[in-house]
């Protein structure tokens, strides 16, 4: 099947479709490992990884690109990509589209905030006005059209810290009658916000969970409760592998080799992740083993 079309499939089964985002091929290989069924792409933590520099608009478009082909190609599962503003107007979202349909991306969500932008959880965060999103919206959908693909598009807003929530209404409403597939908010701040939200639009909604981020500590049971389709986790790689790192490094200083291995998988169950059997068999079929 299609991922895109299994991506549709997934946000109209009943209960909360979870989110992890991966930042590279092999954090997209341990999100499948674990047994989800979908995953998503973190622009800040690509950009962290990537060029080591914050989410504020800093890696290019072809950077983004070649890292969300990468880990497209790494995985079986469909593979939602954080795709920033779409890089520029209409034009620019457009052409975006058309290059993650291209690389067999399942869904492709844009934001509503000016370019540079910069991550939702920041200050500082200006937007466009709700008619140019909309445009935007209607330029997504019209590169599904003509590449004749199923592509999710999520619209997201970050409109609820710079315009307030009657505003978030408005665009959340608007987004939802341009096409958008889910609407994504930036920093709902309470429980009753979001059910006027779940309610204000017919399509899934969604949002993003961060440690230390401004949304609050909602508990996955409570948002699938009172309605919410989808919940991103963006950071439930990068900050876990970030600590490991840090503690490792910290053994390795004090010269302690033991606590290293402790720490991290050993080599043969590295080997065994990373597909060596596999390529070892081929080498046999085709002949090309060493002696």
């Amino acid at each position: 099947m299609q991922r895109a079309k299994l991506f549709r499939q997934l946000l109209e089964k009943p209960g909360l479709l979870l989110r992890p985002c991966g930042y590279d091929a092999l954090s997209a290989i341990m999100i499948e490992r674990a047994g989800f069924k979908l995953m998503g792409t973190s622009g800040y933590a690509i950009s962290a990884s990537a060029i080591g520099q914050p989410d504020l608009g800093l890696i290019s478009f072809g950077e983004l690109l070649e890292q969300a082909k990468n880990i497209v190609n790494s995985v079986s599962i469909p593979v939602d990509v954080d795709a920033d503003t779409g890089y520029g107007n209409a034009l620019n979202a457009y052409w975006t589209a058309k290059n993650f349909i291209w690389i067999d991306a399942a869904g492709i969500r844009i934001e509503d905030q000016t370019w540079p932008k910069r991550c939702g959880h920041m200050s500082g965060k200006t937007i466009i006005s709700k008619e140019e999103m909309v445009s935007k919206i209607a330029a997504l959908i019209r590169a599904r059209e003509e590449e004749g693909s199923d592509l999710v598009i999520g619209a997201r807003t970050d409109s609820r810290a710079i315009e307030g929530f009657d505003k978030t209404i408005e665009r959340v409403v608007a987004y939802a009658k341009a096409g958008a597939d889910y609407v994504y908010v930036e920093c709902p701040q309470s429980i009753p916000e979001v059910e006027h939200l779940v309610k204000a639009i017919e399509i899934p909604l969604a949002f993003n969970l961060i440690p230390g981020g401004k949304t609050p500590k909602f508990a996955l049971s409570e948002l699938e409760r009172i309605g919410v389709k989808y919940v991103s986790i963006p950071m439930v790689c990068l900050y876990p592998a970030v600590r490991a790192m840090q503690e490792s490094l910290q053994a390795l200083k004090n010269w302690n080799l033991e606590k290293v291995g402790e720490l991290g998988i050993n080599w043969s169950e590295f080997n065994e992740l990373i597909g060596v059997k596999k390529w070892r068999q081929l080498e046999k079929e085709f002949g090309s083993a060493n002696p």
